[in-house]
């Protein structure tokens, strides 16, 4: 059975966070010590039997949600998907998501953030 405890969750969040971040979470326990990891400038919690959106501080998880039910949709609509290839596919959907902008300019995209991430030589003539 897969652990979905804090114990599990934390050091995972932890390798995703950029440093000074705000994380925005619903109340479930296992977020209880996001603001105890070393990025986390700041945890804001919504708690959904009272709101959406926090009427004081405007938290909301919204965009998460919609991404997520986005994810599963999908995956609804390809009859689910082998473990081994669950972690590509997530870098896909949210690289396309995030990233990849209209069909039209998807090559584009991809080939203009290459040289962000690796090193490109030009051949010598």
């Amino acid at each position: 059975m897969e652990q979905r405890d804090a114990a599990t969750l934390l050091p995972i969040v932890e390798g995703c966070l950029l440093p000074g971040s705000e994380v925005h979470t619903d109340d479930w326990g296992a977020y209880r010590r996001l603001s105890r990891l070393p990025n986390a400038r700041r945890h804001r919690v919504v708690v959904h039997a009272h709101n959406f959106v926090d009427p004081r501080t405007g938290a909301h998880t919204q965009e998460v949600e919609s991404c997520w039910g986005t994810l599963k949709l999908r995956q609804k609509e390809k009859k689910g998907i082998r473990r081994e290839d669950l972690q590509s596919y997530l870098d896909e959907r949210m690289w396309r998501q995030w990233r990849g902008g209209d069909h039209h300019q998807i090559m584009a995209n991809f080939l203009s953030i290459i040289p962000l991430q690796f090193a490109v030589h030009n051949p010598v003539l």
